[in-house]
């Protein structure tokens, strides 16, 4: 049975959880799970993302780019974040696509009433979004990050403008109408994410991680940044 190491985090900044993602991508055979329970207000920019085009105007919210592609997302306390970075030698994760659809399945398990759906890169509930994700590969590696909403707020997300680039099931939706959130199912984020471990643990040997024992050999990220707000 393969080990994935499974990394819970409590609030951690969003900058660091991508320097830490960008870190781990780079180790060798090691797979990981990382849970991230919310995070302080960020605003986070895919790789190739132009900032004034998604950005409503000059903000106080750090503004981060990350490595990977996807689109541009308000993070908040409520955002419940959860990163596979897997070897390409796992069946589950042989390209982008078979992995994302795995996770998919899993959480399908956990939760068989919530209903919810791979909609071209998103999670989705019925027909409204609750998780964006983007995805890096490399040669032997892969990494499918996702942001859930848990909750979210119309004020901040007034920030972001209406993407150019936009799903086609979106059909020109406003952020509230597109939009939906876990609270609306969940009381809590645990109570989604314990019975998704407890399916994992079916398929895979899970053994918890601390960052203590990865801040020992954590590096300077090469690719996140902090952009000037």
């Amino acid at each position: 049975m393969n080990t994935i190491r499974v990394v819970q985090l409590k609030k951690m900044p969003i900058f660091q959880m991508l320097a830490l993602e960008e870190f781990l991508l780079e180790q060798p055979c090691e797979n990981f799970l990382l849970i991230n329970y919310g995070t302080p207000d960020a605003i986070v920019l895919g790789k190739s993302n132009d900032r004034h085009s998604l950005i409503e105007s000059k903000t106080e919210v750090p503004l981060i780019r990350r490595f990977s592609g996807g689109g541009t997302v308000y993070v908040d306390q409520s955002t419940l974040f959860i990163t596979w970075i897997l070897s390409k030698e796992l069946s589950e994760a042989k390209c982008v696509d078979t992995l994302f659809d795995w996770t998919v399945d899993t959480l399908q398990k956990a939760h068989p009433n919530l209903k919810l759906k791979r909609v071209e890169t998103d999670y989705v509930i019925g027909d409204k979004k609750v998780g964006g994700t983007a995805q890096y590969v490399k040669k032997d590696r892969i990494l499918h990050h996702t942001s859930f909403l848990f909750d979210y707020s119309q004020e901040k997300l007034q920030t972001l403008k209406h993407p150019l680039k936009a799903p086609k099931y979106r059909d020109g939706r406003s952020h509230e109408d597109f939009l939906t959130t876990l609270n609306s199912h969940f009381t809590t984020m645990e109570e989604f994410i314990n019975p998704y471990v407890e399916v994992l643990k079916g398929d895979f040997s899970l053994e918890a991680t601390s960052m203590l024992e990865i801040l020992i050999h954590l590096q300077s990220p090469k690719q996140t940044v902090i952009l000037e707000s």
